[in-house]
């Protein structure tokens, strides 16, 4: 298992070290709102509130717990808790029993779906180029042993061609000649 001290973070132990760097980043966010805002003024504490849940500035318990301050903040001053929003968890926590239920769909992350892209277009390259190789062995072989001269058995296509030439020429006129010592023709 991963080095716990790793994964703790503000007091809650979480399964992946992104999740650990995730809860981090939330804390250099608090830190950061809290330096630069007016805490005691409840217009800007409520705006900071609503842009973080229409955002989703935060997705751990750390962030979810500062929300649940501002909230207090909020009540604190006035405000009516109708008009306070309740924090979206956006996850479940019931316990599933992965041996007796259905799928379960895996949530895919940006960095596996870029991955899984990669590998796509990998693949679809690798296909393309044997696609290619296949068809480029298939012309050279077409050229080497077809019949009709191309670029590279023209030489001795013609060759031959004037050889078969020659030596039907040659058998007519041996035949013609015989047939003229047949006739009596000639000298």
């Amino acid at each position: 298992m991963e080095n716990i001290e790793a994964l703790t973070v503000d007091g809650y132990i979480f399964a992946t070290p992104e999740d650990a760097e995730i809860a981090k980043n939330e804390i250099r966010k608090i830190e950061y709102i809290e330096s630069h805002t007016d805490m005691t003024n409840l217009a800007i504490v409520k705006s900071i509130y609503e842009k973080a849940l229409a955002e989703r500035f935060f997705q751990t318990p750390v962030g979810f717990e500062y929300m649940r301050d501002l909230q207090k903040i909020l009540a604190a001053g006035g405000v009516k808790e109708e008009l306070i929003k309740p924090i979206p968890l956006y996850t479940t926590f019931k316990r599933i029993d992965l041996k007796h239920s259905e799928t379960v769909k895996k949530r895919v992350t940006k960095a596996e779906r870029k991955e899984m892209s990669l590998k796509m277009k990998y693949r679809n390259a690798v296909l393309a180029a044997v696609i290619l190789a296949v068809l480029c062995i298939g012309m050279l072989l077409v050229t080497l042993h077809g019949t009709t001269p191309n670029a590279l058995n023209y030489k001795s296509a013609i060759t031959n061609q004037y050889a078969e030439w020659e030596q039907s020429l040659k058998e007519r006129e041996a035949a013609v000649r015989e047939k003229e010592r047949e006739l009596n023709i000639g000298n």
